[in-house]
């Protein structure tokens, strides 16, 4: 994917791209007048005006010669326009756009934040990939909006070479880690985080000004109160956030199974800690994790309500709280330090007496070049706390093994998937040996079964990484039923 500015001769295909995905997905549902000043406003004699005075900046991502989507920014850092081609949404593209329109306001235009006035259906999402309302919502011309602005990090200007997509199974584009990872380096600037914690560790480095980025993916975006010349455009495009259904990914693509008639109640409860004293060293954390209230014993209650908060925190204790020898020759080394963990969740199953949970977890370990991806998951029961792993609800034959490895080969698309491993070490593996770490074992139960697999930390350069983040092997009930062990686990399903 190339991300560069683009030239007065390709603005009308640009602008084609533009009205291509406004009439399709937004014209529909705007009114006569917001749609008739959309249209004056892409004029390409206007544009072109524009765009010569320097007063718009026009951004495109290409692939194999082909615009796939493009961003038009104002000097003073205000996002007019942000496309991206119907075919080409959902996977990650406008958040590379975004990514690199972010660097370049820092290291060229020098300007202290990114605005946007969002669709109101999108400002959660928004804010929860960074962005923050500076006001309630507006109404002028027919069009509501959510003003909404991030501050720009003017301490990191280098412009970041971009990544191509990798191949996860289920967790979709790479795109969406860069943006959350961006959304929560660095707040200073001016703004204030409510901290939940306010201790700190000395690394021998300070904190940098990092701050947060975001991206539509599939948004419309035009502006009020421009300024270009005698037109003054009335409404932003470009805060609507728009995804097809078939473009949810990860951990939300997973199909939950939870039963109406539980006596008790999930509520959730996060961790936030940013680390404001330093000058050049970012330390941020975003935590969320799922609580139970409402069991009959209140001991069991208060054990399952540790462990489930203890997965989600698994990270922040390896990197922070008790980092490793290697973690702190990280922070050392690096010019600016990075320590941040975003981790979310999603509860897959939940009957009376069982509770299945996945986190997904990404961040930087150390700096810019330390960036991981996890999946973790928990399966307890809230009869006892008991914390349910694949050894012991699987009975791990030759059988079941091949029959795994086949599924696992069919969901990675790749006959050679896991070839490096025998069956011995696979199996020991989903016992728990993990392999120095290559290979942590997951599974989760969900609406359709339950999956049985492998979060994959391969060593950088390892010629065995084909790039996937995590794999899991599905089974029905009925499929894995011959293979189901004795354990209690199968009774507490309800």
């Amino acid at each position: 994917m190339e991300i560069r500015m683009l030239e007065q001769p390709e603005l009308l295909p640009a602008l084609h791209l533009v009205w291509e995905v406004y009439a399709d997905s937004i014209a529909p549902k705007s009114s006569p007048e917001g749609v008739a000043a959309f249209q004056k406003f892409i004029q390409y004699d206007y544009i072109s005006e524009v765009w010569q005075r320097r007063e718009l900046i026009f951004f495109g991502a290409y692939e194999n010669g082909t615009l796939c989507g493009t961003l038009a920014l104002r000097p003073d850092g205000h996002i007019a326009l942000f496309f991206v081609a119907k075919e080409r949404q959902g996977q990650g593209i406008g958040r590379i756009l975004f990514d690199h329109v972010y660097h370049y306001c820092a290291q060229y235009l020098h300007g202290s934040r990114l605005t946007v006035n969002a669709d109101p259906d999108a400002v959660e999402r928004y804010i929860h990939l960074g962005m923050r309302p500076v006001s309630g919502e507006q109404k002028r011309e027919g069009m509501c909006y959510v003003p909404m602005e991030m501050y720009v990090n003017l301490s990191m200007v280098s412009l970041k070479n971009q990544r191509s997509k990798a191949p996860w199974i289920a967790l979709g584009a790479f795109g969406l880690i860069l943006v959350l990872v961006f959304s929560f380096i660095g707040v200073k600037a001016g703004r204030e985080f409510e901290r939940a914690l306010g201790h700190q560790r000395n690394w021998n480095d300070d904190e940098p000004d990092y701050d947060d980025d975001y991206d539509y993916d599939d948004d419309y975006y035009f502006d009020y109160d421009n300024g270009f010349g005698d037109y003054e455009m009335p409404y932003e495009f470009g805060g609507g956030l728009y995804e097809e259904p078939e473009e949810i990914s990860g951990i939300w693509a997973i199909p939950e199974m939870i039963d109406d008639n539980v006596t008790y109640e999930l509520n959730e409860d996060s961790y936030d800690f940013v680390d404001d004293e330093k000058q050049s060293m970012v330390i941020q954390f975003n935590v969320t994790y799922p609580v139970v209230n409402g069991l009959s014993d209140a001991s069991v209650e208060k054990k399952v309500n540790d462990i489930l908060k203890e997965r989600a925190m698994e990270t922040v204790k390896r990197i922070y709280d008790e980092p490793a020898p290697e973690i702190k020759e990280r922070v050392i080394a690096e010019q600016y330090p990075i320590l941040m963990d975003y981790v979310e969740y999603k509860v897959c199953y939940a009957s009376e007496d069982f509770l299945c949970v996945v986190y997904e977890d990404y961040g930087y370990e150390g700096g810019q070049s330390y960036y991981v991806q996890h999946l973790r998951t928990c399966n307890i029961s809230l009869k006892d706390g008991t914390v349910y792993e694949v050894k012991d609800i699987v009975k791990l034959s030759d059988t079941f093994l091949e029959d795994w490895l086949s599924r696992m080969r069919s969901e990675a698309e790749d006959d050679t998937f896991l070839a490096e491993a025998d069956l011995e070490t696979l199996k020991k593996a989903l016992e728990g040996d993990s392999q120095d770490g290559v290979y942590e074992v997951i599974y989760f139960l969900d609406a359709d079964g339950i999956e049985i697999g492998f979060d994959l930390n391969y060593a950088q350069d390892d010629e065995n990484d084909r790039g996937y983040v995590w794999v899991t092997a599905p089974f029905t009930f009925d499929e894995i039923e011959s293979h189901a062990s004795g354990s209690s686990l199968w009774k507490e399903l309800g």
